[in-house]
């Protein structure tokens, strides 16, 4: 059954039953923002166990790969639109997706929640899909999209959306809470009622304990995949907030030692009134300078704290007192300020210790 007329075909890597095609806006691309290609290549670092990794996938993605980066995106930018979310199969070695259902364009924000309900209000709303039945869009999610979307995540029955019934509100598909019953049809027939025996009555008791049972059973499976998606978007959130302090320590790893490299002299000149370009107006500035001679300067370490934006050289320095020259390991905290002389000031007195090989 096909429900729209487009098709497009390609080589892909995923062997998925049924997988997904990505389009990025004009512009958007991982080609094009280094920042998205960074968070991509984040999450293949993290998940070692893609039998092909996002970056070499791409636009084809499992379901699996698509819901933790769009969980990556929806954590990083808040709101993303992307071009195009479209369902494909193989055809060979050809990813199609002619006969599969597509959101155009995807959104990614706050109300973001499965990549399911895009697509399922997509299927019910947009004008494509508009000559096909209710029962055909219905079966084609329940038969089709939740096997194979349950099988790439590894989740239980629980943890789909429910698709809506004809005629329900659209806006109101949520990830299931509790099976729907079904409606049933036609006459009811007529049953004899008879006062039911004392065996009859233990076994009524042993099936509603069973079925509660199962019950409590499909509940904690529900929480246990809910745990397992949480945490997942949690280590993706932290790989993300990890790539983005690498990245500003290689932005300005040159400037800092550039400046550091200014203050030290100074710092060891034994003079006040040096340091006053260099330190803050809090604690800094009740810095006391050192006096002594500087013979090597070496940069051992540089971390960046993102919460602070503040960043702490290390360095270990060779500095001569009279005739005497020791080794010291010297740390400080480093800010970056457009009204200071240097572009960066002093937020701290240095730490200084002796330098052990």
């Amino acid at each position: 059954m096909a429900f729209i007329p487009f098709k497009k075909s390609n080589k892909c890597l995923v062997t998925d039953d049924l997988f997904l095609e990505v389009t990025w806006e004009d512009g958007k691309s991982p080609d094009d923002d280094s920042e998205l290609l960074g968070i991509i290549e984040g999450l293949d670092q993290l998940y070692m166990d893609f039998q092909h990794t996002i970056e070499e996938s791409l636009p084809y993605v499992t379901f699996h790969q698509a819901e933790l980066l769009f969980q990556a995106l929806q954590e990083a930018y808040g709101h993303v639109q992307l071009k195009k979310v479209a369902i494909c199969h193989l055809e060979g070695k050809e990813a199609v997706s002619e006969g599969e259902v597509f959101a155009s364009p995807f959104i990614i924000d706050s109300r973001y929640q499965n990549l399911l309900i895009p697509l399922i209000q997509s299927i019910m709303t947009s004008q494509d899909f508009q000559s096909y039945t209710y029962q055909e869009k219905r079966e084609y999610f329940v038969n089709q999209v939740y096997p194979a979307y349950k099988a790439s995540l590894g989740i239980q029955e629980s943890a789909l959306p429910l698709f809506p019934e004809e005629g329900e509100q659209i806006s109101t598909v949520l990830p299931r809470q509790k099976q729907r019953p079904h409606h049933s049809t036609g006459v009811t027939p007529q049953v004899e009622v008879k006062a039911p025996k004392q065996k009859s009555l233990k076994m009524i008791y042993l099936l509603v304990g069973l079925l509660g049972a199962l019950a409590i059973g499909g509940m904690v499976l529900s929480v246990l995949s809910h745990m397992q998606l949480a945490k997942q978007k949690e280590q993706v959130t932290y790989l993300y907030q990890e790539l983005k302090s690498t990245q500003k320590l290689v932005d300005e790893e040159h400037q800092i030692d550039v400046f550091s490299r200014y203050f030290l002299p100074n710092y060891y000149s034994g003079k006040k009134e040096n340091l006053v370009d260099f330190l803050s107006d809090g604690d800094a500035k009740y810095t006391v300078p050192k006096e002594g001679t500087l013979q090597s300067v070496i940069l051992e370490q540089l971390t960046y704290d993102l919460k602070m934006k503040e960043y702490t050289p290390t360095y270990v320095l060779s500095v001569k007192e009279g005739e005497k020259a020791s080794s010291i390991r010297l740390s400080f905290t480093v800010k970056k300020s457009d009204s200071a002389k240097y572009g960066y000031i002093v937020m701290a007195e240095p730490k200084e210790s002796a330098y052990i090989k």
